[in-house]
């Protein structure tokens, strides 16, 4: 099997290199015969890369230790589904799932695509045959799964060498997340390329913005939505299987995912004036182009070695090919820009500072400073290593200080844009449509500030969320009323038909709640209690007003892994409400420790228990426990947020044509001055 998945990998190599040479072809020469070769030669490179991932995953479900990937990720008590996770859970075996994920959505693409414009497509197949090659050439020479372990003997020979058995897979990945985040976040980087290379296509070939823009729209909600899901799944991850009490580290891994996240979020929205009103259209290129960019960079510094991070890889040369992979594609993206500047010259300026072009102009400042500084601040150590010699890290007080105020700007901004309208928005208009949302997030500032002594910045967040969620309130109502007044619809019904007749507005604003609603539970953790102790069986801690009682503690013993298991019971009025068992294991193979925390969740707070390990004063007549407990507030919040985002993102994806948007936004926004 290994040697089937060596030559899959080195034909689909071949066939990639068909395919990118067919594409320069049909480009350069609009051959179509060529264009056709190119789609079949990618169709076979996909069906070649899939039979070297399953010959990978035969490998490790059968225990052949004579591979070296084997070896590190699995070992034979390995459960049978991380055994599958094992395929991506190490850096060879990751590299070769992303291609994977690069073949199946090319073919999504050259399926979905079938009605644009061959020439335009034909260009982009190069760009996509590219990233193809580099990174089977990876598969192929840097980072390949299927080499064998050899021993090397006193005369210096070396010979085949099989180990009885594995090392496992890290304990922190043998997790139900991690079977679905990795994916996910690999799926959500490489969807980017799609929306990039149509770009350039499109560039090239000196395409009409109408004939385009709407395509690389819809892939980048996509990929957008992908990655937003991954994201949010890695920080459930780090919250249930990391053992911190927390969900978000400012790590340097996140950032890198957050990061390209940040600019396609500035992308959908600057995109909507270049739709509408025709500008934009050269910070458009370049924020497309940039998010790619920034994909490929999150994967460089993640497998350069260059952080430390719990979810980087051990260093390797492969970061060298990432940065001339880098280095091409943002130099072919600058020159494509430059020499096709004329082409995107904005049809409209500014009209009024009062205006949905101004406010998107502030949104994507915004959101670029936050990117900016975070890119900075996650390069500062390799920074400070070049110039100093020691790597010198910024740690959670830096990005809290820097990045929260500007968030709570661009709520601000969200609560806004939208009720602005396009050119010109009426001083009353304004007046009327700010004037509740304004008192009652005034109100809620003033309570704040007498009565919570915790946490200014969480003051703040409040009151800015209260004014968003009370515009997003009265856009429903207001357009409700009217919807009403027409047809005399219920209640109900006249939401489901805004949503319906103008999905892109009002999907958008579901979208906003939901952001609306995480921003609840990040503002919880400024209330945040946490307490960390010794405790022997029928001690009790306090935390935040609430008993946790040890009251059993024991040791279990199993195939794959050592653990000392708790019951924790949280007890309020004398009675126990709740158990906990959470546990500290230490897996047989990998001699590695990891946390089975134990939480309780209610829509107002997580209660949050973990056994750290024996204490010193720890015996086997008298077992005591280092104890790490968290009462965290609003939690919750997160991950239903996360719920609604998707479903607004939806809605918005299954908008009307065109044209149709553009009327219905037109007399969205009279009805609005009118109204």
């Amino acid at each position: 099997m290994a040697n089937l998945g060596n030559y899959a990998l080195m034909l689909a190599l071949g066939t990639a290199l068909f395919g990118t040479v067919s594409s320069v072809i049909a480009a350069v020469y609009a051959r179509e015969r060529f264009r056709k070769s190119a789609v079949r030669a990618f169709i076979l490179t996909s069906a070649l890369v899939l039979v070297a991932v399953v010959s990978l995953a035969t490998l490790i479900m059968n225990d052949d230790f004579s591979l070296a990937y084997v070896y590190r990720f699995s070992n034979r008590t390995l459960p049978s589904i991380f055994k599958l996770t094992a395929v991506w859970g190490g850096h060879e075996g990751s590299l070769l799932w992303w291609t994977l994920i690069l073949c199946v959505y090319t073919n999504l693409v050259l399926w979905r695509t079938k009605a644009a414009s061959k020439w335009m497509m034909s260009w982009a197949y190069v760009f996509i045959g590219i990233t193809m090659i580099f990174f089977l050439l990876i598969n192929n020479v840097v980072a390949n799964p299927f080499d064998f372990w050899a021993q090397v003997t006193a005369d210096g020979n070396a010979i085949p060498f099989t180990p009885r058995d594995g090392t496992g897979l890290n304990p922190q990945l043998q997790h139900w997340a991690m079977i679905i985040h990795p994916p996910l976040l690999y799926t959500g980087y490489i969807g980017f390329l799609f929306p990039f290379a149509i770009a350039m296509g499109a560039l090239v070939t000196r395409m009409e913005a109408r004939e385009w823009i709407g395509i690389i729209r819809r892939w980048t909600l996509w990929a957008w939505l992908i990655l937003t899901v991954g994201i949010v799944l890695g920080g459930a991850w780090a919250y249930m299987e990391l053992g911190w009490g927390g969900y978000w580290a400012w790590d340097p891994v996140e950032n890198a995912s957050f990061m390209p996240w940040l600019l396609g979020t500035a992308f959908l929205h600057s995109v909507m004036a270049q739709e509408t009103r025709g500008m934009f259209k050269v910070w458009n290129i370049l924020l497309i182009a940039g998010t790619y960019w920034m994909c490929i960079f999150g994967t460089f510094i993640t497998r350069s070695g260059l952080i430390s991070s719990v979810h980087a890889f051990a260093e390797s040369s492969i970061g060298n090919y990432f940065m001339g992979y880098l280095a091409i594609i943002g130099v072919v993206a600058l020159g494509i820009v430059i020499t096709r500047r004329g082409q995107l010259r904005d049809d409209n300026t500014y009209v009024s500072f009062a205006s949905r072009e101004v406010s998107l102009i502030f949104n994507n400042v915004l959101l670029l400073t936050i990117c900016v500084t975070m890119l900075l601040a996650t390069v500062y150590p390799m920074l400070t290593e070049a110039v100093y010699g020691t790597k010198r890290e910024l740690r959670h007080g830096f990005y809290n200080t820097v990045e929260l105020p500007i968030f709570l700007g661009l709520l601000l901004l969200m609560a806004a844009g939208p009720i602005l309208t396009w050119k010109r928005t009426s001083a009353q208009s304004v007046v009327k449509r700010f004037t509740v949302p304004a008192i009652f997030g005034l109100i809620v500032a003033i309570a704040g500030f007498i009565f919570n002594e915790t946490s200014h910045m969480a003051t703040v967040s409040a009151a800015v969320l209260t004014f968003l969620g009370i515009t997003i309130f009265h856009e429903f109502y207001l357009a409700s009323k009217r919807r009403r007044s027409r047809s005399g619809e219920s209640w109900f019904g006249a939401v489901w038909s805004l949503m319906r007749m103008n999905r892109r507005r009002y999907g958008g604003y579901v979208v906003h709640f939901g952001v609306l609603l995480i921003g609840i539970g990040l503002t919880g953790a400024a209330f945040k209690h946490e307490a960390k102790a010794d405790l022997g069986i029928g001690q009790t801690l306090d935390v935040g007003g609430y008993q946790f009682q040890v009251a059993a503690m024991d040791q279990r013993d199993t195939p794959d892994y050592f653990a000392l298991v708790a019951d924790v019971n949280l007890i309020e009025n004398g009675k126990v409400i709740k158990r906990f068992h959470p546990e500290q294991r230490v897996y047989r193979a990998s001699e590695m420790n990891a946390s089975e925390v134990g939480i309780a969740v209610t829509l107002a707070r997580d209660y949050y228990v973990v056994v750290a390990g024996t204490a010193e004063k720890h015996t086997r007549e008298h077992p005591v426990g280092v104890f790490h407990i968290y009462v965290n507030p609003l939690v919750i919040w997160i991950w239903i947020g996360t719920g609604v985002m998707v479903f607004g993102t939806l809605v918005c994806m299954y908008a009307p044509p065109l044209k149709l948007r553009v009327r219905e936004t037109v007399r969205a926004d009279l009805d609005m001055e009118t109204a």
